[in-house]
């Protein structure tokens, strides 16, 4: 086997005196006459695509000729490898309602490829026995080879033109990186905000934390033009702002936006359509509230749209029910527009050569937050009608786009703090009466006492240029998802003279263009000629120099979700490639395979699933998981190991997927994810003995996890149970006596029946909708629900999408590093990648940058291990690698201890499974399930559930 890694520049050209077979004609018949109900295709009739297999992997499909047998595709895709492989396969399929049939294929040697030659030749197409095939003329009864010509000329990793590239930009992607933006990164949905000692940038000053909710609640109070979010959960009850203290609540996110709608404001929401909603499920079996939230704002000047994953009109019958029953709707974005601030005011078109700009804004003040969470009671504009403007526009102060981009949704679940409290914030008056979520615990009873579910996250909000891209993202998705009913209801920024907009930008507004689309059932027009332009009177300018960021934007997406994708040569330029006859983004994917290539000391990885390069693992090679993330990672450290410099990645996961791990699903994506684990250490492994070195492959990668336990004193009134996990046979009575508080009585049998009755009321003595009461899970020995609240221990969920590379650049959104989020064609999903140019690792005085992503990624430790020192400056170096393992591996021992007992030291777990000298990947001792939930931590192969669906 030869291993190719780099990219295969690839163009399929054309075809001649392609077959039809008798065979292949009976069988579309059946499928069309019989299967589907439909008219046969004519005669002799075929539709053509090329398909090209790298050893066992598919990587390429060109788009569907119709009715030909002479097709001409002129299609160049670049396919980025990591694959062992004796040859190259190119086979050609006969398109079908149901499915395909195969016309033939050609084997390319890979010894013909390598070396830089180009290889442009016509194949001839043999069966798969090896037998020429071709077509025999009626007349003369000549017979003559099927063939297909195709060029490929292959590009070794390290052989790639990068000169006209700005610093980590990713070439060939339907958007371009563009400098001048302000990036606010935030870890979990709240903190508190302001400096964090002990963290010290380049410039001599502290790292400074924003509160993500806090923000977005500030931003949607001030928009005055429009709101418009996406998301894969959007909750209409969730509360931005939760401060016990203030005495007064906020108002929920369907509140809040119903508000700002009558004001005027164009409130717009994409939210994925759950069809298991429309199968007797009336909450749907990811429980996202989608036909709850759809009802609440029906009737409202709030537009909110459902849109289910759609398959194309090119898909088979099967691919369809697979794309909309499967897949999703993953992005999660708030675009709105917001006043021009001193801190981001745009350049002029005169001062844009001088581009400066964002090192994190500060957050909202507490007092700005008091005032901004009393419901604003402004009139609507122009007579109260939503969509009409006064004049007077044009003289109002200037206005922005922001944009805020990650991995939260707006939905219960998600509202957590940097130390993750289980049980303490439960009680009436505090931030997550009301929210108890937790989807993990098997038979889980709301009306028993409980933990939550702890839940971590990533997210950014974006000023500046790149924030009209994630602006264009929703403008395509709308003017694909919406329908001709709503597509008008996106509102032409254009329209506002006092939004500050891109030059061009009338390209994608104007109503001539929007009467244009719609005649095709469209929404924008998108010419990626414009897209591609630059426009610097965007960029920020006020800030020091080298401190503003250079953003690009990711998507994995096709022309079924998007309107307006580039066709002919641009679609090579826009980095899209084809699927039967589908146009794909998986701009994602190629971020992700170019920062690894390029990264030069270490990788920081949080992601909620990770498993792919099934290509390479020791079995199940055929699992549709074929994503390189995990390969590339893996051949990166090789690589480093043979150069003989030093190199880290450290990956943190989840302890296992969501949901009860003992259910089939997750215990299939375990699997997965342990045979993706196993790939990657036998690969490092087998450098290691290569090279000679005393070493362990967990040197140089370390997968983590995170938990947390708590003692009682975080539960004041909880009843603890003894050792055997028995009830005690009292209660003790809380405490506090205001309002709200449970009440708990001296004795089991009062206890149960006034259990019964506990409500979770706020201070005015409203009775909330959920509450845990104080009634302990019933029989705690035999329950897990009970062996959770007596070991007082879980998991800390991770759903971060996050990716550093060297403290110098950071990728971060809504896609996972699974085959659904990486693919393109699966679920939709939308990523950013940012840097700042004047904190560079050639810039760089120490061995690593000091800038906003060293300091980022520091106090993301910081949650994690609870204290910084200076091994942790340099994550490059195995003293760094060292003290983290053992934090985790001291956590781990207190998670599992049979006492009850707080983490040493952060929340940071080793992930619980042995690596050998050899890379093979095993269980720990006496630890092959998960404390209290069950379930295999290794996972358990599933012979029912479609790949498809766990991949």
């Amino acid at each position: 086997m030869v291993l190719l890694h780099g990219i295969l520049d690839v163009t399929i050209h054309e075809g001649k005196d392609l077959p039809m077979s008798i065979a292949n004609q009976a069988t579309s018949f059946v499928k069309r006459v019989l299967c589907c109900n439909q008219l046969p295709e004519l005669a002799g009739s075929v539709d053509p695509y090329v398909c090209l297999d790298v050893g066992s992997t598919r990587r390429l499909r060109s788009s569907i000729c119709q009715s030909t047998n002479d097709p001409v595709w002129n299609e160049r895709v670049e396919v980025y490898v990591a694959d062992e492989a004796e040859e190259l396969r190119i086979e050609v399929k006969d398109a079908d309602i149901v499915g395909a049939e195969y016309m033939g294929q050609a084997s390319i040697p890979v010894e013909m490829i390598i070396g830089g030659k180009l290889f442009d030749k016509w194949l001839k197409l043999e069966d798969q026995m090896g037998k020429p095939i071709g077509i025999t003329e009626k007349v003369s009864r000549r017979w003559t080879p099927s063939k297909v010509r195709v060029s490929i000329k292959y590009i070794p990793v390290g052989s790639e033109e990068t000169a006209s590239l700005g610093l980590h930009e990713v070439p060939r992607v339907y958007f371009p990186q563009r400098p001048g933006n302000k990036v606010t990164l935030y870890h979990d949905s709240v903190c508190t905000p302001g400096p964090v000692p002990g963290i010290a940038l380049a410039g001599g000053g502290l790292y400074s934390e924003s509160s993500c909710w806090d923000d977005v609640y500030a931003a949607i109070q001030q928009a005055k033009r429009f709101i418009w979010i996406t998301g894969w959960a959007v909750w209409h009850k969730t509360k931005l702002l939760r401060v016990p203290d203030r005495g007064e609540d906020s108002p929920s996110i369907g509140e809040l936006l119903k508000q700002k709608a009558a004001e005027g404001v164009n409130v717009l929401m994409l939210v994925w359509d759950d069809t298991t909603n429309n199968m007797g499920l009336h909450s749907g079996l990811m429980a996202t509230h989608d036909q709850e939230t759809l009802e609440y704002f029906k009737g409202s000047d709030v537009t909110c749209l459902l849109c289910p994953r759609q398959g194309g009109m090119e898909e088979t019958v099967l691919q369809k029910f697979s794309t909309g029953n499967m897949f999703t709707h993953h992005q999660k974005t708030i675009i709105l527009d917001a006043p021009m601030q001193s801190s981001s005011t745009a350049a002029s078109p005169a001062a844009a050569a001088a581009a400066g700009a964002a090192a994190g804004p500060p957050a909202c003040d507490p007092a700005t937050l008091e005032h901004l969470s009393t419901p604003n009671s402004s009139s609507k504009k122009a007579g109260g009608k939503a969509g009409v403007f006064s004049s007077s526009e044009a003289a109002e102060p200037p206005r922005r786009v922001v944009a805020f981009i990650g991995g939260l949704d707006l939905t219960d679940g998600r509202y957590d703090r940097h130390d993750h409290p289980l049980f303490e914030t439960l009680a009436d008056g505090h931030v997550h009466c009301g929210d108890l979520y937790q989807p993990s615990v098997n038979a889980f009873d709301a009306t028993k006492y409980c933990c939550r579910q702890p839940w971590h996250d990533i997210h950014a909000k974006v000023e500046g240029p790149a924030a009209m891209d994630i602006c264009l993202n929703f403008m395509e998705r709308w003017a694909k998802q919406a329908g001709a009913s709503n597509v008008a209801k996106m509102r032409h920024l254009d329209d506002h003279k006092d939004i500050h907009l891109p030059k061009g930008f009338e390209v994608f507004t104007s109503k001539a263009s929007m009467l244009k689309s719609k005649l095709a059932h469209g929404g924008v027009t998108v010419k990626h000629e414009t897209i591609r332009q630059q426009d610097p009177s965007l960029r920020l300018t006020d800030l020091p120099a080298g401190e503003d960021w250079s953003v690009q934007l990711f998507r994995s997406i096709d022309s079924d979700s998007a309107e307006g994708f580039p066709k002919g040569g641009h679609s090579y330029d826009a980095g899209l490639t084809v699927g039967k006859g589908k146009a794909i983004e998986a701009s994602i994917h190629s971020a992700y395979i170019n920062l690894i290539r390029r990264a030069k000391r270490y990788l920081y990885l949080e992601n909620q699933y990770f498993l792919g390069s099934a290509h390479l693992w020791d079995s199940d090679t055929d699992t549709p998981c074929y994503n390189q993330v995990p390969a590339e990672i893996a051949l990166k450290i090789v690589s480093k190991i043979k150069a003989g410099e030093p190199f880290r990645v450290y990956i943190v996961t989840p302890l296992h997927p969501e949901g009860p791990p003992t259910a089939g699903s997750v215990q299939a994506i375990l699997y997965f994810e342990a045979q993706t684990r196993n790939m990657m250490y036998k690969r490092v492994a087998a450098a290691i003995r290569e090279a000679g070195l005393d070493a362990h492959p967990q040197d140089y990668l370390q997968f983590f996890c995170l938990g947390k336990r708590e003692g009682y004193e975080t539960s004041p009134g909880l009843m603890s149970w003894s050792s055997d996990l028995q009830p005690a046979t009292s209660f003790k009575t809380m405490s506090s006596t205001k309002s709200g508080s449970f009440k708990m009585p001296a004795d089991s049998a009062a206890g149960a029946a006034a259990a019964d009755a506990a409500e979770c009321v706020d201070s005015n003595g409203v009775v909330l909708e959920q509450g845990p009461t104080c009634l302990p899970p019933a029989d705690p020995a035999n329950t897990v629900q009970g062996k959770c609240t007596a070991s007082r221990r879980f998991m800390i969920y991770v759903h971060s999408k996050l990716m550093i590379v060297d403290d110098e650049y950071i990728l971060l959104g809504s896609a996972n590093i699974n085959q659904r989020s990486l693919e393109g064609s699966r679920d939709s999903e939308i990523c950013i990648g940012a840097c700042q140019a004047g904190h560079t690792m050639a810039s760089a005085a120490a061995p690593l940058p000091r800038g906003q992503v060293a300091g980022f990624r520091k106090a993301l430790w910081l949650e994690h291990i609870g204290a910084l020192g200076p091994e942790h400056d340099d994550p490059s170096r195995l003293e760094c690698m060292q003290a983290l393992r053992a934090t985790g591996d001291a956590n781990w021992q207190a998670f599992v201890h049979p006492d009850v007992q707080p983490l040493l030291q952060g929340h940071l777990l080793n992930y619980p499974n042995s690596v050998g000298y050899d890379g093979s990947v095993g269980p720990l001792p006496d630890c092959e399930e998960f404390p209290d939930l069950g379930g295999k931590i290794l996972g358990v192969k599933n012979a029912v559930l479609p790949g498809l669906l766990t991949t």
